[in-house]
């Protein structure tokens, strides 16, 4: 590729080569550079091809809501949010480490951003599940910057979620054991389905033993048990 001859017999090691290559002339120099320039961007290239493919496919293949430990039940919840009005909607649906339903509850809301409306959501499953009298409980929720700041240190999170971010951590601290969760959004449908704008269900509802008709197919369609 550098239209060179070379002579086999007296290259040692390839790096030590190119080194004597390029010090003894200023083209050939330039044509390693073309050669690995070339090389460099190919291999980006294809990495950025690569990881572009990936990427598609992960977003076709439909993420499963997982179970909770034993003993644990598990709030999945999600918000809505509207910029004009500043409302919107939480969701908060409970099932246990079989499966099962247990709860759920929609619930109108007022937030300034839409990263405080989902920490308002996570601030509604931890008062449910005290409220409820869980000792182990999964909150689980698709928002990665809330959850990362209650793993974490929540003065890491945005200003003006910081007042419902130390409340969620008090509240998390009551239980025996709390366990904050991050899922895609495909693994959270069923409370990114009650707290949808479209639903038209009654708003600041609680339904127990029986979920809603609008949730009963999130909820086959994620495999598990609910009351037909």
């Amino acid at each position: 590729m550098l239209n060179l001859r070379i002579n086999r017999n007296t290259i040692t090691i390839w790096v030590n080569w190119l080194i004597t290559l390029t010090n003894s002339s200023l083209n050939s120099k330039v044509e390693v550079d073309r050669v690995f320039s070339a090389r460099a961007f190919h291999e980006a290239s294809r990495a950025t091809v690569l990881n572009s493919s990936l990427a598609k496919l992960a977003a076709q293949v439909p993420a499963p809501w997982s179970l909770p430990p034993p003993l644990f039940v598990k709030l999945n919840v999600d918000a809505s949010w509207e910029q004009d009005t500043k409302l919107g909607f939480s969701g908060v649906v409970v099932r246990d480490s079989s499966g099962t339903f247990i709860t759920a509850k929609r619930s109108s809301i007022v937030a300034q951003s839409a990263a405080v409306a989902d920490v308002i959501a996570i601030c509604h499953g931890c008062e449910m599940g005290v409220a409820m009298g869980f000792n182990f409980v999964v909150i689980e929720s698709d928002s990665q910057d809330s959850i990362s700041c209650l793993k974490g240190k929540i003065s890491n999170g945005r200003w003006e979620a910081f007042p419902v971010l130390t409340k969620c951590k008090l509240l998390g601290d009551s239980f025996q054991d709390c366990r904050w969760s991050w899922t895609p959004r495909l693994a959270n449908m069923a409370a990114d389905s009650l707290a949808s704008r479209r639903n038209k269900e009654m708003c600041d509802f609680t339904w127990v033993d029986r979920p809603p008709s609008s949730l009963v197919h999130v909820l086959c369609n994620d495999g598990l048990p609910c009351p037909p």
